[in-house]
């Protein structure tokens, strides 16, 4: 199966699980409350973005993880075995190295994983590994923390992918 495609399950899968476990319509109703919060976000300078590179390159293991954006999935969140991690804060990416993992591992990546860089970025994953696939495995019911130096911080909930590419 091709990577292109893989993501594209992923994704309809993940939009499909967020409707589900929102539960259905009344949950729409907290969402339309919650979008004026999500625009004010959107507009900080410290917003977490969307990364450009979302992918594991090949002959790698790592993770991305993502959250519905406008309603859409947007890639907030990539590691790499053995190199270091990444988000977009502020419009900048900020590369982040793994400091401590707990729990069950697969693939290189733990379900808790914390990260930080030098100038007081740190990230707090935690997750669960879901239904697997040919060289890796869903991540489900994944939350991502980000606090930087100011004391600033956002939590999101996201899903995403842990995997091998050969």
């Amino acid at each position: 199966m091709s990577m292109k495609r893989m993501v594209i399950g992923v994704l309809i899968v993940t939009l499909g699980g967020c409707e589900t476990l929102t539960g259905g319509s009344s949950a729409s109703g907290a969402l339309e409350s919650e979008e004026p919060v999500a625009a004010t976000l959107a507009e900080s300078d410290q917003a977490l973005g969307a990364l450009q590179q979302a992918n594991i390159p090949e002959k790698s293991c790592g993770m991305i993880l993502w959250t519905l954006e406008a309603q859409r999935p947007a890639a907030i969140f990539r590691f790499i075995v053995g190199e270091s991690g990444e988000i977009v804060l502020g419009g900048r990416t900020v590369s982040l190295i793994r400091i401590d993992q707990s729990g069950a591992s697969g693939f290189g990546v733990f379900e808790n994983q914390q990260f930080q860089n030098e100038d007081g970025v740190a990230v707090e994953i935690t997750s669960r590994f879901g239904l697997g696939f040919d060289g890796g495995a869903y991540i489900k019911r994944g939350l991502i923390k980000v606090r930087d130096a100011s004391g600033w911080s956002i939590v999101a909930p996201t899903a995403g992918i842990a995997g091998c590419r050969s």
